[in-house]
């Protein structure tokens, strides 16, 4: 075996490679991820978050790495778990995150295969491209393909190695706080990563170990929980982030929908088609700026929402309010109404916002440019664990549920889940004080909308 090959990372330091990794990252698949940032447009905000999901799948690729050792697993088991993390972000589209909002409201379900009819289309993207992707089964082989595609959509058989690369302590969300937090220049996402990966162990009975923390270790994984949180209550869900996110999903919408671009029908509606992978691993976020902001499309909405995006000229946020201060069933109606199968009242109330809006401030505004987004942010508690399940501490002589087991997290009522609903319309104020009056002028009208509507789709 020649010298490990070896990249200085920001966050990391150096980071060790084989010969077979770098022949992985120099494929165009792969590359294509140098052109897709990893918060989208949170650059507009914070400006040093040009970081990328290139450079996120190396510190992903040494995370796990550096998992593997402390649980000291054999030297294959250690090589397809790198493998799967190095690999773990190739079926992103343009802009990440908003590219898996428009390919779930856009692609056909029913054309997933049968034994992922649940998965996220993205990840079955990624999938797809694992197995398939002429230069990656070149260097990988088919077996070792499909294992590896397995273990990202799946991995039941492997529970360990899944849980390095898809869980609560997995080396994607390690590498992306410690990331984020640097490259957007905030403390939010810090933690002790290396006390962390000491704390680690393998736990079980039954012949079936697990992925579990130290008793000692535990206040290394309260950090590590905290950041999260801190990251996501600051970082994910800032004002301005969640405007351009929407903003981007709009113009998507209304490009398809309103404007009929091909370029985005062919782009979106994933039918799981050759044609449709062949397509998608062309466009990253340059060249979907570059392509839709062509001459060709300016008169239509999807070009003007993104020239406002190029400019900065960002839809403002003219309301936001606690989805708990309203009545229960306008409240249960506004939890879900971003939800795609709640389309119609979300247009409704869009429309009626619109109308409202124009009247209130004297000028026309265009019902497709108003966006209600309602979303929430999680407890602490409930953010320790996720959708994977809760992290187990290796207490004697069982295991128990870290939230149960940190005095800290113990003290915590996981009911304290915060959600909001916003209104983003194209309104403008040169300061502060012109803002806050325009947004008491509107406050009430805006309310009685939201109650009406939401209240009639309930």
């Amino acid at each position: 075996m020649g010298k490990p090959f070896q990249v200085r990372d920001a966050v990391h330091g150096f980071i060790s490679l084989t010969d077979k990794q770098v022949r992985l990252i120099n494929t165009p698949v792969f590359q294509r991820l140098r052109g897709i940032r990893q918060l989208a447009l949170a650059n507009l905000v914070y400006p040093g978050a040009l970081h990328t999901r290139f450079d996120h799948s190396l510190g992903v690729c040494h995370v796990a790495r550096l998992m593997a050792e402390q649980l000291r697993l054999d030297k294959s088991e250690t090589r397809l778990v790198r493998l799967a993390a190095l690999l773990h972000d190739l079926g992103h589209g343009p802009f990440s995150h908003v590219s898996e909002n428009a390919l779930e409201i856009y692609g056909d379900r029913s054309k997933l295969p049968a034994d992922q009819k649940k998965d996220k289309i993205h990840e079955v993207i990624t999938g797809h491209i694992i197995r398939h992707d002429r230069d990656v089964s070149a260097i990988l082989g088919k077996e070792t393909s499909a294992e590896i595609a397995d273990l990202l959509a799946d991995g039941r058989k492997q529970r360990v190695l899944r849980a390095i690369i898809s869980g609560p302590l997995d080396a994607d969300k390690q590498d992306y706080l410690l990331r984020d937090s640097h490259f957007c220049g905030v403390p939010y996402g810090h933690y002790d990563l290396h006390q962390l990966l000491r704390s680690f162990v393998l736990a079980g009975g039954n012949g079936s170990k697990e992925l579990m923390i130290d008793p000692n270790g535990l206040h290394a994984l309260e950090q590590y929980v905290l950041a999260k949180y801190y990251l996501t209550t600051n970082v994910y869900r800032h004002r301005v982030r969640l405007i351009t996110d929407q903003m981007l999903t709009r113009a998507i919408m209304l490009g398809i929908e309103e404007d009929g671009i091909l370029e985005l029908k062919h782009l979106y509606r994933f039918d799981n088609s050759d044609a449709f992978f062949k397509n998608y691993c062309r466009w990253d976020d340059a060249h979907f700026f570059c392509f839709f902001c062509q001459d060709k499309f300016r008169k239509m909405f999807c070009h003007r929402l993104l020239d406002r995006l190029l400019k900065r000229n960002l839809l403002k946020q003219v309301f936001s309010e606690r989805i708990l201060s309203f009545a229960p069933r306008v409240r249960e109606a506004l939890l879900g109404l971003s939800k795609p199968e709640n389309r119609k009242m979300r247009d409704g109330v869009e429309a009626a916002l619109a109308q409202t809006l124009s009247t209130r401030l004297g000028t026309k505004i265009d019902k497709r440019f108003v966006i209600v987004n309602a979303f929430d942010i999680k407890s602490v508690r409930t953010t320790s664990r996720n959708d994977e399940g809760s992290v187990m501490v290796a207490t004697d002589p069982e295991p128990r549920a870290f939230e149960e087991e940190s005095d800290l997290f113990r003290s915590i009522n996981e009911s304290n889940t915060t959600a909001f609903v916003e209104v983003y319309a194209p309104v403008e104020w040169s300061d502060h004080a012109e803002r806050d009056r325009l947004r008491k002028r509107v406050n009430k009208p805006i309310l009685d909308v939201i109650k009406a509507v939401s209240k009639e789709g309930a």
